[in-house]
């Protein structure tokens, strides 16, 4: 004859709902594993630019399309006013899927008087 005694309807509902939450981890993990996801796309786009004490502020977004991290995130911005080109360019450490990071570039140059390009120039796979 056995000891055990019959569980109690608490203990019954709390296991169901544990094995719900675990089958659902277990889902999201290899559903995870599984999926296919975009390789990292860093794009920079201008949003603003402004002119404080002299000096030209460029507002850039950088953000990643893809799904997967980018590092080392390079963003370089060149104006060319008159012939004589200016560079300038900033590093972003990581930039996750779907994550945006604002940079400002400073330029002693008006940017509406030349041609300025801002784009990502390299970026790592981690």
């Amino acid at each position: 004859m056995s000891d055990r005694t019959a569980r109690s309807t608490a203990e019954w509902t709390t296991f169901v709902v544990s094995c719900l939450v675990l089958g659902l981890v277990v889902a999201l993990v290899v559903g995870q594993a599984i999926g296919d996801d975009d390789p990292p796309r860093p794009v920079a786009e201008v949003t603003t630019t402004r002119e404080v004490g002299g000096r030209h502020f460029v507002d850039v977004t950088v953000t990643n399309r893809g799904d997967e991290t980018a590092s080392a995130v390079q963003v370089t911005a060149d104006l060319v006013v008159d012939g004589e080109t200016t560079t300038a360019d900033q590093t972003i450490d990581f930039l996750a899927g779907s994550e945006s990071e604002d940079l400002v570039f400073v330029f002693a140059d008006d940017p509406s008087s030349g041609e300025l390009t801002v784009a990502v120039s390299s970026f790592a796979i981690p």
